[in-house]
């Protein structure tokens, strides 16, 4: 009956994230990086993004979409795999909802970018494992490196997983895969030492909210003095101490990393209710403010993350907006074509690439420009928040 309860609740998260998420997409316009990856690249990105739009067509919800149901099968494989760690339904619900709160995982939903088939194809590769489908298990491994560089630091983790649980094929297999992985994708360490332990520490924080991420230090400080050890612990450990010991020298693509921490929650919430049911009721007070305060600040963050359009109503600057590079664009383009207009030359080529997604192409007579430098030519103004961006147009090209 409650595994059957906790079930209903399962869909009706996941309704709840879709429906989120959806509105989410209707905020956004497409970046400069993104436009780059759909019109300039031919990697995995450019494949996923343009199914997306051949299916959904070429606006935001095409673009995103493909993103948004890897998200899902996410969510469905973590589900699985914290059933194999957490002992009660009920904590295996909150795996989940932690996992879909954490600004990480959000971001990977949203955004055009690897982290989201990273997290769905690591989640495969450590339910095959723990759910003791061998072949499987081995050739998602394999399949895996061909994918992404990202992989590297999993082929690593079972690396030090297999010498802990003495398997030798394991290890050899993963030891070789890393090897590869090197050798193929390569790996620089070159250049001068330079100090980014600090900003990855930030970025980290930024990924889990900061309570969150000050418990998930904790969990790898406190696991680490265990005798029995899991292979989620061997995740993380190895994915933080691998990274934070690179940035002692280089600056990191964090988003190779990062994807490997956010799928960490099922081990977080067993740790967490283990401490918190060992202790009498009268001293659980200490626990339970600190999970309101989590699960507090993690929605705030998860609806700021989604309405991040309120911002502007409380910042002097718009370009200081964390998102601010996911506006402008796509509401442009809508009041161009209002006004007639399907070709315009902008003197942004970054804005240019994004208008062209969504239809306005370039022009060799009609020239668009920011600000307010001439009262006589038309101006077309872009509403954020309290704050209002101006266009002018004008068939001279120096005005």
């Amino acid at each position: 009956m409650k595994e059957n309860k906790y079930f209903k609740y399962f869909i009706l998260l996941l309704g709840l994230d879709l429906l989120a998420l959806f509105y989410g997409i209707s905020t956004l316009s497409i970046s400069t990086d993104e436009a780059k990856i759909y019109f300039d690249s031919k990697g995995s990105l450019y494949y996923i993004s343009h199914f997306g739009t051949f299916i959904f067509g070429q606006n935001d919800f095409g673009l995103r979409m493909p993103f948004v149901i890897i998200h899902i099968l996410s969510c469905i494989l973590l589900y699985l795999l914290a059933k194999k760690y957490n002992k009660t339904e009920k904590d295996v619900f909150f795996s989940l909802f932690l996992f879909i709160l954490l600004p990480g995982s959000v971001a990977s939903a949203l955004l055009v970018n690897e982290a989201s088939y990273v997290i769905f194809l690591s989640l495969a590769i450590l339910c095959a494992y723990e759910y003791e489908k061998k072949i499987v298990f081995f050739l998602l491994l394999l399949f895996a490196f061909f994918v992404d560089k990202s992989f590297i630091v999993l082929f690593l983790t079972f690396f030090f997983f297999g010498i802990y649980k003495r398997d030798i094929f394991l290890f050899s297999f993963s030891f070789f895969l890393f090897l590869s992985c090197v050798f193929f994708y390569g790996f620089d360490v070159g250049g001068k030492p330079k100090g980014y332990f600090l900003d990855t520490l930030g970025i980290f924080s930024l990924c889990f909210s900061p309570l969150i991420f000050v418990y998930f230090f904790y969990v790898i400080y406190r696991l680490a003095f265990k005798k029995n050890k899991n292979l989620l612990w061997f995740l993380i450990s190895t994915t933080f101490i691998f990274c934070s010991l690179l940035s002692l020298r280089q600056k990191l693509s964090l988003e190779d990393f990062l994807p490997f921490c956010v799928i960490c929650t099922p081990l977080l919430i067993k740790a967490l209710m283990q401490s918190y049911r060992v202790r009498l009721p009268e001293f659980r007070s200490k626990y339970k403010i600190l999970i309101r305060l989590s699960v507090l600040f993690l929605v705030i963050f998860y609806l700021l993350i989604l309405g991040n359009h309120i911002l502007y109503f409380f910042i002097k600057d718009p370009k200081l907006h964390f998102a601010y590079n996911y506006h402008i664009a796509k509401e442009l383009s809508i009041k161009l074509k209002k006004e007639g207009i399907n070709e315009v030359h902008v003197t942004s080529p970054a804005l240019q690439k994004r208008l062209r997604f969504y239809g306005i192409k370039n022009s060799s007579k009609l020239y668009l420009k920011d600000g307010l430098k001439n009262k006589n030519l038309k101006t077309i103004g872009i509403k954020l928040g309290k704050h209002k961006i101006n266009y002018q147009l004008s068939y001279e090209k120096s005005f």
